[in-house]
């Protein structure tokens, strides 16, 4: 590989990088920065929301996994973790209440599987924003609980990637 910068261009929210184009929502030049893929879970009793970020710079609402078991979430999530292929893995933890153990326990498990960093971030009420959030799409009651855990995630990630 020979030295030098790569530079990426952005106009009209796409990336220009020689021939690739790549859609993309902020309108600034990014140079050599590392392109990380950050996956975040927003556990749940009954449903755990996934959201992802590319570029370490915009998270988006990926899925909702709907399992109760540990087990079975962790085969389930692995297969967003195959298609994906994250750095990191972010888990939304909350300052108290029943889902803090959940998300600890959920944590060394997944390091049984996962090879790379997996952080605990803090979180608290990031359903309810959620919840906020959709009903001022003006979208039906059904679609809006199918999606609120995953932008109950994205709520998360965004949180985190803030505080890099």
């Amino acid at each position: 590989m020979g030295g030098g910068i790569t530079i990426y261009f952005v106009f009209q929210r796409q990336i220009f990088k020689g021939t690739h184009v790549v859609p993309f929502f902020f309108s600034t030049a990014i140079y050599n920065q590392p392109m990380s893929v950050i996956l975040c879970l927003d556990l749940g009793t009954a449903h755990t929301g996934l959201a992802i970020s590319y570029e370490g710079i915009l998270a988006e609402p990926l899925a909702t996994i709907f399992e109760t078991k540990k087990e079975k979430l962790l085969g389930k999530l692995l297969l967003f973790i195959a298609k994906t292929n994250p750095d990191i893995i972010v888990i939304g933890i909350p300052h108290h209440g029943p889902l803090v153990e959940k998300a600890q326990d959920f944590q060394k498990e997944l390091a049984t599987v996962f090879s790379g960093e997996i952080i605990l971030f803090p979180e608290d009420l990031s359903s309810r924003s959620a919840k906020s959030i959709l009903k001022d799409t003006g979208k039906i009651l059904s679609k809006r609980i199918a999606a609120e855990h995953q932008t109950a995630a994205a709520i998360i990630l965004e949180d985190y990637l803030d505080s890099l």
